[in-house]
């Protein structure tokens, strides 16, 4: 069982990594073309019309992946100060409770996600001859990146002595903590 853990728990930081990866680049592309777009217009009077619309698209990627990605590392709002002043083992069940409600979120984003596509992807976009296929899958891949973090937080919190779900505590550093 410790070897499926640990297979799991691989693929979930590769994941995780590429998802980060993944960010850094679209961030940056965003950023170049945004410059881009301000050296032309301002630079040599000449408005390229996709430059607004592909960073909007860039952005919507950006913000569903990070979202996903921020599941794994326990960085969204919490209410850390009720949350730590439970026992430790009452802690470990609201953990995995909440754990569960993002799981469901998850799944809610990607099936319904999956529907936006089938039914919107086929619209063209406003500026350049491409379909939406290529911006819309966000939604459901993120989703399924938030199921299967969630999953792993889960996992983590029933597996660990310590509850740390909601108190901060990252996929770095559960169970790295020193002890005198």
């Amino acid at each position: 069982m410790d070897t499926l853990y640990s297979w799991f728990d691989r693929f979930v930081a590769f994941v995780a990594a590429l998802v980060r990866l993944v960010c850094i680049v679209l961030a940056t592309a965003l950023f170049l073309i945004v410059i881009a777009a301000i050296v032309f217009r301002y630079g040599f009077g000449q408005a390229v019309s996709w430059t607004e619309e592909v960073p909007r698209y860039l952005l919507i990627w950006i913000s569903f992946l990070a979202a996903a990605s921020c599941v794994l590392r326990r960085e969204h709002v919490g209410f850390d100060v009720l949350f730590n002043a439970l026992p430790n083992r009452v802690r470990r069940v609201l953990g995995t409770v909440l754990s569960l409600l993002v799981f469901g979120f998850g799944w809610v984003v990607f099936r319904y996600g999956i529907t936006f596509v089938q039914d919107f992807g086929s619209d063209l976009m406003e500026t350049i001859p491409y379909t939406n296929y290529w911006y819309y899958p966000a939604m459901p891949i993120s989703g399924f990146l938030i199921m299967l973090f969630s999953a792993k937080v889960m996992i983590d919190e029933l597996r660990s002595e310590e509850a740390g779900a909601i108190a901060g505590a990252s996929v770095e550093t559960v169970g790295m903590e020193q002890h005198p």
